[in-house]
């Protein structure tokens, strides 16, 4: 990696997060951006060359320590995604030395705007263009633009991303979606999946498998390949 003309870095150990914001800062804001699943090898990539502007930290163990060894090497901004998995997430990030700490959920464009008021990210009247403009910012934009996929589908194969290897409910699906349980005999979802494995195959093949696990709900697995096409499309 070129350290030297990367403005952010997402160390995030979720896939769905982590596709999300590098379509943010990528494809939306127009700058570079690097994504990996731990802090070891972003640290071994990230030892020499410039600092990138953003360091985004998300799901991953001993944040706190990663956050204080960071800071130490000279880490410019370092912002702390709080998912809420553990208590008192935001005071401890803050206690370790990060720069920002912001809660999921939040939108894409509330991320960036948050960028641009602490890092200047889209501080230009093109920036604030972008910042206007509503078509861009749809949470499922990152991987619509890859398959294909309606703006439903997108958000299904978001939340299925962003457990990737794990059973989704069709209950769990529909309070996401819907904010209501699911009712017992609505076959949409099965249709919605149905569409995004036959989109999916198609661009990524075998790399990807979306699954119908019958009286439980759907999985997505992706292997390595898979995930590395999909940051890297």
């Amino acid at each position: 990696m070129s350290a030297k003309s990367t403005y952010a870095v997402i160390i995030d150990a979720d896939p769905g997060m982590s596709l999300a914001l590098r379509h943010m800062f990528q494809t939306i804001c127009g700058v570079s951006v690097e994504v990996f699943s731990d802090v070891i090898s972003a640290m071994e990539a990230l030892s020499a060359g410039e600092k990138p502007e953003v360091v985004v930290l998300g799901r991953m163990p001993r944040r706190a320590g990663a956050v204080s060894a960071l800071k130490a090497k000279g880490f410019p901004f370092v912002i702390v995604l709080d998912r809420g998995d553990v208590s008192y997430e935001t005071e401890e990030a803050f206690l370790a030395g990060a720069d920002d700490v912001v809660q999921h959920p939040f939108s894409l464009k509330a991320f960036a705007l948050r960028m641009r008021a602490r890092v200047g990210l889209l501080a230009s009247d093109e920036g604030t263009e972008i910042l206007e403009d509503s078509q861009n910012w749809d949470d499922g934009a990152y991987i619509a633009s890859q398959a294909g996929l309606t703006s439903a589908e997108a958000q299904i194969a978001h939340i299925l991303i962003s457990h990737s290897g794990e059973i989704v409910s069709r209950d769990a699906l529909s309070y996401a979606i819907d904010d209501r349980p699911w009712d017992y005999g609505d076959r949409k979802f099965d249709v919605h999946v149905a569409k995004i494995r036959k989109k999916l195959t198609a661009v990524f093949g075998d790399h990807i498998a979306v699954n119908t696990v019958r009286a439980a709900g759907y999985q997505i697995k992706i292997d390595q390949q898979g995930m590395q096409r999909l940051l890297r499309s």
